[in-house]
């Protein structure tokens, strides 16, 4: 089972989770709300600024693969955050102007900080494997 764990507990679960957590968020079983609106007009900087970062914790999971670990974890923030940006988009069916950045810009919006975030913990990822692998050779 331990052999299991790694791949069982990968970045793929961590953004299923996300986004049927983001799903039971926007509420998408009721009626649209301007109070529900408002509140992901709010908060929809959780996504990108939150949980893609997230994702680089599991390098702390024991037992896998660093370099395949960091291929996995960059696929999944790519579709996790665009799966997630669209159920969150539709989830907005009420929009009304406000200081948020509203469904359309918010699909937009969502996977470019993501990725940015994506990308710069790619970099201190590649940097640290580099660093402590280069001792090993």
């Amino acid at each position: 089972m331990s052999r299991l764990l790694p791949i069982i507990l990968g970045p793929e679960l961590y953004w299923v989770i996300v986004c049927i957590v983001t799903q039971l968020v926007t509420r998408r079983h009721l009626a649209p709300d301007p109070a529900v609106t408002r509140w992901l007009d709010d908060h929809w900087a959780w996504l990108p600024l939150v949980f893609a970062p997230l994702t680089f914790v599991l390098f702390f999971v024991p037992d896998s693969s660093r370099w395949w670990l960091l291929l996995r974890v960059d696929l999944a923030m790519a579709v996790g955050l665009v799966v997630s940006a669209t159920i969150f988009c539709n989830g907005m069916t009420y929009h009304q102007p406000s200081a948020g950045p509203g469904a359309g810009t918010a699909f937009m919006v969502i996977p470019f900080f993501g990725g940015i975030f994506g990308v710069l913990g790619t970099i201190i990822a590649v940097v640290t494997l580099w660093w402590r692998g280069r001792g090993n050779v």
